[in-house]
């Protein structure tokens, strides 16, 4: 699975939340790997879906006709259909898509060959400015990651497990027509938001206890330490 992912700006600290304190410092599991390849694996057409994702409008052709190789042309087919797919773009090679290729130049270039399945890195990225600017979608970026975090915070209010999170950023990049970032990227935001809901119920706790509470918990902890450490 190929999948461009974004470099956020700036750094910053990662929170982390995973349910094995065994082995701590991973990242939170929110989809399992099948879920994973289902949503950010490049797409895999049958023959009807070729039909529907691989047709052109007549703006995408007329776009397509400012290209300039045959070779370059197919290859923005391709990313287009994809992109139509799954709203996000993914770096292959020509022979690694031969069934698509086939079928693409039997449609659009009977007489295309083409021994070369590289393309330039910056015929590629040029290709995906046209595709956004074709869907009406706008790239991942910094400013983005912040109005993320800030969504993710708000719907870790309402629930607390880490696959309603991510949903509900996924239908909100979707609502915003954005490139959806890379599946590690999403981890952490929710991650984040998961800890900072944590942290903001632990101070409304704090904040309505009275010292007497205080030590009551303190004693409480120790108490179940001492279990722990008794069974163990």
């Amino acid at each position: 699975m190929h999948v461009d992912e974004v470099q956020i700006d700036g750094g910053g600290t990662k929170a982390v939340i995973t349910g094995n304190t065994e082995n701590p410092g991973k990242r939170l599991i929110v989809l399992e790997g099948d879920e994973v390849e289902a949503l950010y694996g490049r797409p895999r057409f049958t023959h009807e879906e070729r039909v529907q994702y691989f047709a052109l409008s007549p703006k995408e052709q007329s776009v397509l006709d400012q290209l300039h190789s045959i070779k370059s042309r197919v290859y923005f087919i391709l990313q287009l259909g994809y992109f139509k797919a799954r709203h996000m773009f993914f770096i292959f090679h020509l022979n690694e898509v031969d069934e698509d290729v086939r079928y693409v130049g039997e449609r659009y270039f009977p007489d295309f060959k083409d021994d070369e399945p590289t393309i330039a890195r910056g015929t590629r990225l040029k290709q995906q400015r046209l595709i956004l600017g074709l869907c009406n979608y706008r790239s991942w970026n910094a400013g983005a990651q912040k109005k993320l975090d800030a969504k993710a915070r708000q719907a870790a209010m309402i629930c607390a497990k880490p696959i309603y999170l991510f949903r509900e950023l996924i239908y909100h990049l979707a609502d915003q027509r954005m490139v959806a970032p890379g599946y590690s990227i999403m981890q952490d935001t929710v991650g984040r938001a998961l800890v900072h809901e944590q942290r903001r119920l632990a101070s409304i706790v704090q904040s309505h206890l009275a010292q007497s509470d205080h030590a009551a918990l303190k004693a409480a902890r120790r108490f179940a330490g001492a279990l722990r450490n008794y069974s163990a």
